[in-house]
């Protein structure tokens, strides 16, 4: 059997489009990365390592490994923690 290449973002799009359910479950996942993402760029930026982040905060090298992963849901306490150990601030804004 010959591979067939798959455009993958097609791919998904076909699917979201017609189960809601899946739409809603990729949207958020998607959100949870960009927020990830963005903080670990501000660490980044910063030069902060994730054990001088540990430091910082009070929480184990391990804990802001498992916050830096997608995958992951950490506590809204560590969370905060880590975000605060950088001296940044979590601001909700409504949605446009």
């Amino acid at each position: 059997m010959p591979f067939k290449r798959v455009n993958v973002k097609e791919e998904i799009n076909k699917r979201i489009e017609n189960d809601a359910e899946l739409k809603t479950a990729y949207e958020q996942a998607q959100y949870e990365y960009a927020v990830v993402k963005q903080l670990v760029k501000a660490r980044n930026e910063m030069g902060f390592s994730q054990s001088d982040v540990a430091k910082q905060s009070g929480l184990t090298q391990q804990m802001i490994s498992r916050i830096e992963t997608v995958d992951n849901s950490p506590t809204l306490r560590n969370f905060i923690r880590y975000a605060d150990s950088l001296g940044l601030k979590i601001k909700l804004e409504k949605k446009v």
